[in-house]
């Protein structure tokens, strides 16, 4: 059993308070755990401070004005799956939520710690041990990059089961800052690099998704894993027909989700596989994962 570091623990009763301490050096924004406080055991983390977003009520869905709704960010994935409105006007997003993990893991998780989910990769994701005895990563502790060591960037990939619908949804992510508030669309918030994922600002703190009225034509959610009941996803895929034309968004190829949009629908899944380079981040072949880009967004196509 893998033992904590020493930290401290906030938990700020004011968002206001929270801002504050998250620009802090040192400082860990944990919500539900579920991933980040494995990665700490593992030493790819050491925070002076752990600062809890509990107390702070960004867990309520509500409905917006004009249609919409805005999920708090703390609200956890089993919330988000069962709330009847997600349900009715996002079932894909529902459906996302549905295959994080476990049951156990969607009570804690929260929909705001999968949206800013770390990147993953076969050597990152590691015990300190273990990385110790290739020398490192890139990301972590190290110069290279396993996965491509000619290359000067990191291609951990990108992971989150929600992204890839919510970005078909249009959502947005509401952030407070030291700087005030502001809004990004997810289909903004990726960089290419698997170090420096997330275009934000520091000491920025996530506090509300807000989806636009529900579309007319649904999205249509899948992910490829070879265990159903825990794995993070080999290939996840959202796809939406838009009158003859279709747009789908792949991720867990790269560190950065892909948005391909064509005019005649039938052409989306030969786009999606030209567009999709996956690399050697997980432990199967990436000739199989590239081929199942394909296959996953037919079948997509074909729910949808």
């Amino acid at each position: 059993m893998l033992p904590f570091p020493t930290f401290s623990y906030e938990a700020p009763d004011t968002l206001a308070d929270a801002v504050a301490l998250s620009a802090e050096e040192g400082v860990q924004i944990v919500a539900g755990g579920t991933d980040l406080l494995p990665s700490i055991k593992h030493r790819l983390f050491a925070p002076r401070a752990l600062l809890s977003l509990r107390r702070l009520g960004l867990d309520a869905i509500t409905p917006l004005p004009g249609g919409g709704l805005e999920i708090g960010a703390t609200a956890t994935l089993r919330q988000v799956r069962s709330d009847p409105a997600v349900r009715a006007g996002y079932p894909a997003l529902a459906a996302a939520c549905e295959t994080v993990g476990t049951r156990t893991i969607q009570e804690m998780g929260t929909l705001g710690g999968n949206v800013m989910l770390d990147t993953r990769c076969l050597f990152y994701n590691q015990p300190a041990g273990w990385r110790e005895a290739i020398g490192g990563c890139l990301k972590a502790q190290g110069q290279v990059c396993h996965v491509a060591p000619r290359g000067t960037g990191c291609y951990a990939a990108h992971s989150a089961d929600t992204i890839p619908a919510l970005w078909l949804h249009g959502a947005t992510l509401r952030f407070a800052g030291l700087g005030g508030q502001r809004d990004v669309a997810v289909s903004d918030l990726f960089a290419e690099d698997g170090r420096d994922w997330l275009r934000i600002q520091p000491g920025e703190l996530l506090t509300a998704i807000r989806l636009p009225p529900p579309p007319i034509q649904p999205v249509v959610h899948r992910k490829l894993r070879l265990r159903s009941a825990i794995d993070y996803g080999l290939l996840l895929v959202a796809v939406q027909r838009k009158g003859r034309g279709a747009r789908a968004v792949v991720s867990a190829v790269g560190p950065q989700p892909i948005f391909v949009a064509v005019d005649d629908a039938e052409d989306l899944p030969d786009a999606a596989h030209k567009a999709a380079r996956p690399l050697n981040t997980h432990a199967v072949a990436t000739t199989w994962r590239k081929h199942m880009v394909r296959v996953e967004v037919r079948r997509a196509l074909a729910e949808a």
